[in-house]
């Protein structure tokens, strides 16, 4: 008698068993990912990845990363036609397989702007002692 009686009640806790663990554990918030085209400082772009506009259109292949002195990165970007320009890190960002700029193709390919000629002239005055 005792026998069945713990059978039974091993039966009875053993079909319990899965309505406990049935219940869920408090799930915590999802944190929000960061937005996808933002440049963040310190990023690293190696040499060789695929550079694409704001649109996703291919611009060409990162030629290297040039630091100029006060710390300002300029990235050179050699085009399919084989010639090199040029675009600051800062309207740069890294995705997984390219780096992305902050231009469109037509903002990519558009001529520098020229200086102003007075900061032309006041650049080319050495400095006062």
């Amino acid at each position: 008698m005792l026998d069945k009686t713990v059978l039974l009640l091993a039966a009875a806790g053993l079909a319990a068993t899965p309505v406990a663990a049935q219940i869920a554990p408090a799930l915590s918030p999802v944190p929000s990912p960061a937005p996808l085209a933002a440049p963040v400082a310190g990023q690293t772009f190696p040499p060789g990845v695929e550079v694409l506009s704001v649109d996703g259109e291919p611009l060409g292949v990162l030629a290297r990363v040039e630091t100029r002195t006060g710390g300002e990165r300029i990235l050179h970007i050699r085009r399919p036609d084989g010639s090199v320009t040029t675009a600051p890190a800062v309207v740069a960002f890294r995705g997984e397989r390219a780096v992305v700029l902050e231009w469109t193709r037509a903002e990519f390919e558009a001529p520098p702007k020229a200086t102003a000629p007075e900061d032309a002239a006041a650049s080319a005055m050495p400095p006062t002692l």
